[in-house]
């Protein structure tokens, strides 16, 4: 018997711009470092719980390669293919035209010197930028002290990379390349709050990468999502910093990822008030300021039928179902998700996003989810007594014990393996490894 569909209130400071039925609200939930929009749940331990775990199937589906093109240059040029490269040429030498006209050596607009390698400028090529894109990957898998050692001559006792390149391209026009390289337009870009300008450089690349990636893989069932840093330490409002990180300075990138293959990103923004998804909900014209004075305009006139907006969201949906606001972080997840080719994914994610509410959601967008959890984000609260007693020794666990206790609703289950234990974890799935939340 099909249940009736009811209205459910939500409230919600803001929309997920990638998901018309998602929410966001930061009331429970903690900003994770001063100056960064990144949060993580914030919820008491709940003394409700249920006793029959109803976990959401997700048969398992293999990663599975297409027809891969039939040399590695075909490949490389699947993802940086010649209509992109030659773009790049208009745009870098535009670029450089510009300033040569205008007498300066950078957007800065610092005069250019007579002993300025710009002066040396001669307009790039398509095979040019393939030469250099090609030095740049090997610098990376072949590190030397300084960039300039690569050019140099190997000596006695003084080992130097083993393919010269120094026949494909010197020291200085590499650097002039690498200085003035443009992958984009500089007469559109938009000053916008919403879209910073150092990711509108690179995101017609940006995007073509990640819909290359899904051309050449049907991506499987089991992905992940977490946060990964691009190395940058120049100046810039988007630089963020992660303590305790490998790369612990530079631009964050909120990645959906399988056996190692980034599917889809979003660039965060760390001064964004409901973070890189959110899109903040205007108003009703009843509450919105007014111009202070005297005359018509200064009253205030009864709201009409437009203005009778409440401070919830009206959603009809199926009777028992609970529709979540979750946070801004968390929200990354359903949009991430959301960009992938439709199908069921079971997702695995950190105690950074990990919390009932984002499990339930999950559930009722159709997919899986498993992840490690805080004591913090909602779990049964025995559990969490339990957590803080294993400190001392005593959490009152056999050794290798395991127990799952479901949420009230039964559709996340928490588990928990003590004594001495790191986290508590959860899932929505049947897939579940001990110390988890599932759901």
């Amino acid at each position: 018997m099909t249940s009736q569909s009811v209205p459910i209130e939500i409230s919600a400071e803001a929309l997920n711009a990638y998901d018309d039925s998602s929410f966001i609200n930061e009331d429970n939930s903690l900003q994770e470092h001063e100056g960064d929009s990144t949060r993580r749940p914030a919820f008491l331990p709940t003394e409700d719980r249920g006793f029959d775990f109803q976990p959401f199937e997700v048969p398992r589906r293999e990663l599975i390669i297409k027809q891969l093109p039939q040399n590695p240059l075909s490949l490389f040029q699947h993802f940086i293919p010649i209509s992109l490269v030659n773009s790049w040429v208009k745009y870098t030498n535009g670029w450089v035209n510009r300033l040569l006209q205008s007498g300066v050596i950078d957007s800065q607009e610092h005069e250019i010197t007579e002993k300025s390698r710009l002066r040396a400028w001669k307009p790039t090529t398509a095979a040019e930028l393939y030469i250099w894109l090609g030095i740049l990957i090997y610098i990376g898998v072949h590190g030397e002290i300084s960039v300039e050692d690569h050019w140099k001559t190997p000596q006695l006792e003084d080992q130097r990379p083993k393919h010269s390149i120094i026949k494909f391209m010197t020291y200085d026009r590499f650097q002039l390349l690498h200085r003035h390289l443009r992958l984009f337009d500089h007469t559109k870009f938009t000053d916008d709050d919403d879209f910073p300008i150092v990711f509108q450089c690179v995101e017609r690349w940006s995007q073509h990468i990640q819909l290359a990636t899904t051309e050449l893989c049907d991506p499987g069932s089991h992905l992940a999502v977490d946060e990964g840093m691009i190395r940058y330490t120049g100046r810039n409002k988007q630089v963020t910093y992660v303590p305790n990180k490998p790369i612990d300075t530079g631009l964050k990138v909120w990645i959906a990822a399988q056996l190692g293959l980034f599917m889809r990103w979003i660039w965060h923004q760390p001064g964004a008030k409901y973070g890189p998804v959110g899109v903040e909900r205007k108003k009703p014209a009843s509450q919105r300021g007014r111009r202070k004075g005297k005359g018509r305009g200064s009253q205030r006139r009864a709201p009409n039928e437009v203005d009778e907006v409440k401070e919830v969201i009206h959603i009809i949906t199926e009777a028992g179902d609970k529709i979540m606001a979750l946070n801004s972080t968390q929200s990354v997840v359903i949009a991430l998700i959301n960009l992938l080719p439709q199908s069921t994914y079971h997702v695995f994610v950190d105690n950074l996003f990990s919390s009932p509410d984002l499990f339930r959601s999950l559930r009722q967008h159709g997919h899986g989810a498993t992840g490690t959890a805080r004591p913090n984000c909602g779990i049964y609260k025995g559990l969490a007594d339990a957590k803080k007693a294993d400190k001392a020794g005593k959490s009152g666990f056999q050794f290798n014990e395991i127990k799952v206790i479901p949420t009230a609703d039964n559709q996340v289950g928490r588990l928990d393996i003590l004594p001495n234990n790191s986290a508590n974890n959860l899932s929505s799935s049947s897939l579940g490894q001990p110390d988890r939340l599932e759901g």
